[in-house]
């Protein structure tokens, strides 16, 4: 049976398939976790990229571009630090799947996972080693919304891990707006998560991680904003602008373990 926390202080990791994922999808709840002196780690997985669509990269020789764009995304990641200086963040430094799959630029969402990914063992091994270091009471993954290839791939790498303790699936942004009417803004529940849920097995109820005031959005806006190499403002304004949907929050969908331990699913004091 999956275990509940019970420390004072509890250690959450979140689970970001890129670098930018965490800050998009869970940004506000980071903040709030960290206001609740909890701690929280985010784990960048797939973090060695040439991808940076939104920037100079393409005056960049071929030869250099893996250096250069991972080194800008970099940067990236530390501006985020500056915003939310007690979060710790841990890179596995693996290829991401244009890279790692050879696969084309929107290819990414269309792409299954490979059976002889190693990606997979090492994203294990990283996880029992995290753990063995500072135990870890939570864990937050990507539900896969989307379908973005190395979301799927962390997030099925990290179900057994997760399954002894108390853990929760964000709601991938903006991959999960891909879905269109099947992820619509005026209904309570979307047949894209039904669908993603099912796949999984066990049982998952939604939780709003409220940590909302009127800065509430232009605090996610600014979080956004830091990785600019990778979207463009009118995205940036549709991801902070997506927490109004849950009164200035963000939304996960959490197991029986998660939603038994109260500090965890209201973040802000």
């Amino acid at each position: 049976m999956p275990q509940v926390p019970g420390s004072k202080s509890l250690h959450i990791l979140v689970l970001s398939p890129h670098r930018n994922d965490a800050a998009f999808s869970l940004g506000l709840a980071i903040e709030g976790w960290l206001a609740a002196k909890h701690r929280v780690t985010v784990l960048g997985v797939f973090t060695r990229s040439a991808t940076a669509p939104f920037s100079d990269a393409d005056t960049v020789h071929p030869n250099d571009l893996l250096s250069y764009v991972s080194g800008m995304r970099r940067k990236e990641d530390a501006e985020l630090l500056k915003l939310l200086p007690k979060l710790r963040m841990e890179d596995l430094n693996l290829k991401d799947a244009p890279i790692r799959l050879r696969c084309g630029l929107g290819e990414e969402f269309t792409t299954f996972p490979a059976a002889d990914d190693s990606a997979v063992a090492k994203i294990q091994k990283s996880l029992a080693k995290l753990d063995a270091e500072m135990k870890i009471d939570a864990v937050v993954l990507p539900l896969g919304l989307g379908h973005h290839v190395d979301h799927v791939v962390v997030r099925n790498a990290a179900l057994d891990f997760s399954a002894t303790r108390a853990y929760a699936f964000y709601e991938d942004l903006p991959d999960a707006l891909r879905d269109g009417e099947l992820f619509d803004a005026d209904r309570d529940i979307d047949p894209a998560i039904e669908a993603e849920l099912a796949t999984l097995g066990g049982s998952f109820a939604p939780a709003v991680l409220t940590n909302s005031d009127e800065t509430s959005i232009k605090r996610k806006l600014k979080m956004v904003s830091v990785y600019a190499s990778q979207i463009d403002e009118p995205t940036m304004q549709i991801i902070s602008n997506f927490a109004t949907r849950y009164g200035g929050g963000e939304r996960i969908w959490a197991n029986p373990a998660w939603l038994a331990e109260s500090r965890l699913t209201t973040p802000a004091l």
